[in-house]
């Protein structure tokens, strides 16, 4: 039985990361239109690239993880990338018409976000690769977000001479990463949004999605009646808040706890019928409270659910009948396809991870601003501006709400 789930989950990604995206027109109610992580001896040989690095298990602090919690994945599947050392790939590229190596340092904490940090250095490859780029890639390791870490890894930047960073801190090491910040630099952060920053540094480029946004281009579309379940997480309560500021006029608020299993007392509520029902809980937890519904004949008019379900695996874990009323808000715009294949050749995913996505974003961005028809997503007063789409899933993926 292990194996078939398994076989089917591999199935459900290899076919859904292929399947090209198509749109659906879709009238919504009471609406006539939709608006959108000490570098050791050990070395590996990839791509006649030299890369050091240490293999070790993960321990990710679920207190200080800003991300969605996701699918359990294999220990060597969050085994850190250590490396200080600096990484080159001898390629040409021609900016402004003349050759020029492009030089950018990846510093992340470890044991805070190595599971999305490998993910992002895939697609910083990736991006480089199809650049075709000559370039020096310097990952450097800052452990956790203490303020002397961060000044020692960006002091290891700055004596290499670079000045592009791609930093993937949480907003807790925000003032500590302003004071080191130095004017001749750019670091693009892509886990912060900048209403979380109080100061101004033209040096900081805030690369987050914006739950907020989503949440309100979602409750456009609420019918009234609302009610909201929301999880017992860092990403749960504060989409909990928002969530509070945008909609105070709520029936039914129910928190989810972490080990909850039984579901059957949340969902068998008379007021959720008819209900515009907003999940801002992880795509597991998600996943069981759509199929709970079903199975108690509990019927809301509409669900809502924010980036958090625009995962493939949300069709492996429900029937299609447990998501007929399910619309899915998602702030990944489509890119150049050529380099999307670059990127998920070298293992990104930006077509349903919104950290590579972001990561892609600032890579672009640090090297050519907004002058890049690869990447429609443009920067303004430094910080990422996204525009949230509405989804529906299918049996075949997912759609777009027109």
């Amino acid at each position: 039985m292990l194996r078939q789930i398994l076989a089917l989950t591999i199935f459900a990604f290899l076919f859904f990361g292929c399947t090209q995206k198509q749109v659906v027109e879709l009238k919504l109610p009471s609406k006539d239109k939709v608006e959108k992580k000490v570098v050791q001896d050990k070395k590996v040989e990839e791509d006649g690239v030299t890369i050091i690095e240490e293999l070790v298990p993960i321990d990710i602090q679920e207190s200080d993880n800003i991300i969605e919690e996701n699918i359990p994945v294999s220990e060597n599947e969050l085994n850190q990338i250590d490396s200080s050392d600096l990484i080159s790939q001898q390629e040409s590229l021609e900016i402004d018409g003349t050759r020029a190596k492009m030089q950018v340092a990846f510093i992340y904490p470890s044991s805070l976000v190595s599971k999305y940090a490998r993910n992002s250095l895939n697609t910083i490859s990736g991006y480089l690769s199809y650049q075709k780029a000559d370039y020096n890639l310097f990952v450097v390791d800052s452990e956790n977000e203490s303020e002397f870490n961060i000044n020692d890894a960006f002091s290891k930047v700055k004596e290499k001479g670079i000045t592009k960073v791609i930093a993937l801190f949480t907003p807790n090491a925000l003032n500590s990463i302003n004071k080191v910040v130095t004017s001749d630099m750019k670091v693009y952060l892509p886990l912060i949004e900048k209403k979380d920053f109080l100061e101004d540094n033209d040096s900081l480029i805030f690369g987050s999605i914006s739950y907020d946004e989503q949440l309100k281009k979602l409750s456009y579309y609420s019918i009234g009646n609302n009610a909201m379940f929301y999880q017992d997480s860092y990403l749960g309560s504060k989409l909990r808040r928002t969530y509070d500021s945008l909609i105070p006029d709520t029936s039914v608020r129910k928190e989810i706890k972490k080990n909850e299993k039984n579901f059957r007392s949340i969902v068998n509520d008379y007021r959720l019928k008819n209900a515009s029902l907003y999940l801002n809980t992880d795509i597991v937890k998600t996943s069981l409270i759509l199929s709970q519904l079903r199975a108690y004949d509990v019927f809301p008019k509409i669900i809502f659910s924010t980036q958090i379900a625009y995962d493939p695996m949300l069709m492996v874990l429900t029937q299609d009948k447990d998501r007929e009323r399910l619309v899915i808000a998602n702030s990944i715009d489509d890119v150049n396809s050529k380099l999307k294949d670059e990127i998920t050749t070298l293992g990104g995913n930006i077509t349903f991870e919104w950290v590579d996505y972001s990561t892609l974003v600032g890579i672009n961005y640090l090297f050519y601003d907004n002058n890049s028809s690869l990447i429609p997503t443009q920067v303004v007063n430094n910080e990422v501006i996204y525009t949230p789409r509405l989804f529906k899933s299918t049996e075949i993926g997912f759609l777009e709400i027109k």
